[in-house]
């Protein structure tokens, strides 16, 4: 019985030192040469996990493969996004880092609460200007190839959202002046997104994707 007993402890621990050994391990992606860390996406699958513990949901497998899927796409399009900006002679020098990240503390009733903030979502100061310099950078970027700033929509477009509008919640006290401009603001951010989608479809197409385990 003895000698049963200690058969199976040997065989689990030789199926977990197994299972250990099938752990992915070094990148989860190469793109244009360049290593997506493991790392990397280790932290930001965390984050997007805890966000849907926050809502009390359960994960299936198939959901889980699918949201680590789009971390690692996620973690792709950035590589992208940035190796493009630093070609096009943008970098965290020629945007204005210091002072998006002023405007943002101004939001907050003091230093203190910033800084606690910062501490809540694990960001040290230094984190948290280097991910707004990408922010930055990846916005110049988009402006300086596509121009999204003087994007324009259509009247007829405009018109026909705001009719839209007034006959699915028939209201009689909407501002029509307040709708217009929400008409704009919608219509124009459904065009940047477009072409953003277009010009990083461009960026992966023209780039050397390898996916590896994850």
């Amino acid at each position: 019985m003895k000698k049963v007993a200690v058969f199976v402890l040997i065989s689990s621990l030789i199926l977990g030192l197994v299972a250990c050994d099938k752990t992915p391990t070094g990148p989860v992606a190469i793109v244009n040469g360049v290593e997506i860390t493991r790392e990397a996406f280790a932290s930001e699958l965390e984050y997007d996990l805890e966000y849907y513990t926050s809502q009390g949901m359960e994960l299936t497998d198939q959901e889980l493969a699918e949201v680590k899927q789009i971390v690692v796409d996620r973690l792709i399009n950035t590589h992208l996004l940035k190796e493009a900006a630093l070609k096009a002679g943008i970098n965290a020098d020629t945007v204005d880092v210091d002072g998006e990240l002023a405007a943002i503390m101004e939001s907050f009733e003091d230093e203190a609460d910033f800084a606690q903030a910062l501490a809540e979502a694990d960001f040290t100061l230094e984190s948290y200007r280097q991910v707004l310099a990408d922010m930055l950078m990846i916005e110049a970027l988009f402006e300086q190839e596509l121009e999204l700033s003087k994007i324009e929509v259509e009247e007829e477009a405009i018109e026909a959202m705001i009719a839209s509008y007034l006959e699915y919640y028939e209201e009689d006290d909407t501002d029509e002046e307040e709708l217009r401009e929400y008409a704009i603001y919608v219509l124009k951010e459904r065009k940047i997104e477009s072409l953003r989608l277009e010009y990083l479809e461009k960026l992966r197409g023209e780039s050397d994707i390898e996916y590896l385990d994850f």
